[in-house]
């Protein structure tokens, strides 16, 4: 029988553990309950503890002490650190062991059943989200090298930090240090010693933390009441690689360093400036095109930037937010177009002022290289309103749009969600009654009307009418949630393509035979669930990274959780914008479908493990709702 365990004991599994990477941040009680559920096991040098295409035991292990080496198919070799986990993506996947573990010294190991770590991730939340930080890394490590040698990512630093740097001694006090950040207009002081050595950074929200939650006086020096560990890069380190040690450890600010000494300061904000300031040269010429059949040549060109920008952007949802921008700005100019051909045939100016609506993957900047229409109109209220000739100009202009994006090459919404449709073609007030009818007496229906058109935003004329709808609905749902309840329900009538042992399983057949569909059972699932606990949550944003991060900050979401969905969600993107580009390149019809008989060994790997996130995630949407009062 497990022993219950004391850190006096030095060289006891609970004082071990709580001393590696993995687990040092884990609550002691929450440690010993995993090490009382696990037994140990001694490991001789030269033993296997299992090798490559053996079946999975439903058993993980925990390294305690010597040395194991993971040897993979691919010939690559990685010593295992202690308190590291061995087994892992087989207890997500129930997938053969891909890799051989053998000890190369004597060695121990905790071993724990499948059974008795999933109720452990059920009883201690903190150990779930330890799991889902280990899974996390392990999409990233089975990401393939996406370093970047080309474009605005490609360049140094150096090129782009914010230099010479605002610098202050450790002896600044706090309210000095405030008063030096609003002078300067910064958001962040470099700290350093008599020297011009680094020791720390000073940020606005340091200094609110330091104040509000440690009871620190103004008076109080930096270096003792808010200094910080600052993270550093070299002048000639990548941007993409600075994006991804910023993305790695939620840090805002980099200093980048020469000898110890900085020399200037890279901020997200700066990291932003620098993409947006290298606009495509189709971006340029988008606003130039003076008729539907040049905007439709322009898209045409769609799959050529989107192979660029899959190649300069480390992260999928970085390529495919810049490929929806594309999108956005061809779809509003067909809007312009659309209004200058209404003055052209004598209908005149818009005789109110009105809002075009993006909707789905749009409205959440998610698109990929064919989005059909899904789009829609709020007019603003007034007397002019119910005026026939009104109606009729908004009627005529809206026909007239929806037929030229079509021209253009965004197709028709097979389910009508488009402005032609009076239901999605309101005043303000009639669009605010509908949601409240909906969220007073939601049907199946209107969960599914919902799952798309929440996810709205401006894609032409006055965001006011769109702000003003997004308060309304966030607050009826606030107030009457059991249409996210149905919303729920809704999602969970679809399956991530996992069946039974979590074995990756296809979704779909046709003549070319059984694929899986990777948008529906994959990125939708992600990108409903999410919505869900953002519009429970209050939360406005409409993109799934950016509603991921906000419902972190509410402290909704485990920062842990939230890593490894954005790396499962940003995994199954690329491997359909891949699949999209290639498909283009190759003059076929675009498609959601992959055959995971054509993928490699570490790709079908990854897949699995990114939709056993998925299902992690329909369990704690599940879960939650299940619970929720209404």
């Amino acid at each position: 029988m497990p022993q219950t365990d004391t850190l006096q004991t030095p060289d006891s599994p609970l004082a071990v553990l709580a001393e590696t990477r993995c687990f040092s941040h884990l609550d002691v009680s929450v440690l010993q309950a995993l090490i009382d559920a696990a037994t140990t096991r001694e490991i001789e040098a030269g033993e296997a503890l299992f090798r490559a295409g053996d079946t999975y035991r439903e058993v993980i292990y925990i390294l305690l002490s010597g040395h194991i080496l993971l040897r993979r198919l691919d010939g690559t070799e990685a010593d295992i650190p202690i308190g590291d986990f061995l087994g892992l993506a087989n207890y997500l996947d129930n997938a053969p062991h891909a890799a051989a573990a053998i000890a190369t010294t004597d060695a121990v190991v905790l071993e724990v059943t499948a059974q008795r770590l999933r109720q452990l991730e059920q009883d201690f939340p903190p150990l779930f989200n330890l799991l889902n930080r280990v899974i996390a890394q392990k999409l990233r490590d089975r990401s393939p090298d996406r370093g970047i040698s080309s474009g605005t990512l490609a360049q140094p630093v150096a090129n782009v930090m914010q230099s010479p740097v605002t610098a202050c001694g450790p002896d600044l006090s706090l309210r000095e240090a405030f008063k030096l950040m609003e002078e300067r207009r910064i958001g962040s002081l470099v700290v350093t010693d008599a020297d011009g050595k680094l020791l720390g950074m000073m940020s606005y929200a340091r200094l609110a933390q330091a104040v509000l939650l440690n009871a620190a006086r103004p008076e109080d020096r930096i270096i003792q009441a808010g200094s910080q560990i600052a993270y550093t890069v070299q002048p000639d380190t990548p941007l993409w690689k600075a994006e991804e040690i910023q993305q790695q450890y939620g840090v805002k600010y980099l200093v980048v360093v020469d000898a110890d000494k900085p020399l200037g300061v890279l901020s997200q904000s700066d990291l932003l400036r620098a993409l947006i300031s290298q606009p495509s040269t189709l971006t340029t010429q988008i606003p130039e095109a003076h008729s539907i059949k040049e905007l439709a040549l322009l898209n045409g060109r769609i799959p050529k930037i989107a192979a660029e920008l899959r190649e300069s952007n480390r992260q999928a949802s970085a390529a495919v937010r810049y490929l929806s921008e594309t999108h956005l700005a061809i779809q509003r100019r067909t809007v312009e177009l659309t209004l200058e051909w209404m003055e052209k045939k004598d209908h005149g100016a818009p005789p109110i002022e009105f809002a075009v609506l993006i909707m789905g993957s749009g409205g959440r900047k998610e698109m990929l290289l064919n989005p059909d229409q899904d789009n829609g109109i709020i007019l603003q209220d007034g007397p002019k309103s119910d005026q026939a000739e009104v109606k009729d100009w908004f009627e005529r202009f809206a026909q007239r749009m929806n037929k030229n994006l079509d021209r253009v090459g965004y197709t028709l919404c097979p389910g009508d969600i488009m402005a032609r449709n009076p239901m999605f073609h309101k005043t303000l007030s009639q669009w605010k009654k509908q949601v409240s009818h909906i969220t007073k007496r939601p049907t199946e229906k209107a969960a599914r009307w919902s799952n798309v058109v929440f996810d709205f935003d401006t894609l032409y004329g006055n965001d006011t009418l769109t702000l003003e709808l997004r308060r309304h609905a966030l607050s009826r749902l606030k107030r009457r949630p059991r249409l996210l309840r149905m919303m729920a329900k809704d999602d969970a009538e679809g399956r991530p393509a996992l069946g039974f042992f979590n074995q990756l399983i296809t979704t779909i057949k046709n003549e070319q035979g059984a694929h899986i569909d990777l948008k529906r059972n994959g990125l939708r699932l992600v990108a409903d669930a999410v919505r869900i606990f953002a519009l429970h949550n209050g939360v406005a944003v409409q993109n799934t990274m950016d509603r991921l991060n906000a419902l972190v900050r509410l402290g909704k979401l485990s920062d842990d959780f939230s890593a490894s969905l954005s790396e499962a969600y940003d995994q199954l993107l690329d491997l359909l914008l891949s699949h999209e580009i290639h498909q283009a390149q190759q003059g076929k019809a675009l498609d959601k479908l992959i055959d995971p008989d054509q993928l490699t060994t570490q790709t079908r790997s990854t897949l699995r493990t990114a939709m056993r996130v998925v299902k992690r995630l329909q369990e704690q949407l599940q879960d939650e709702f299940e619970t929720e009062v209404f």
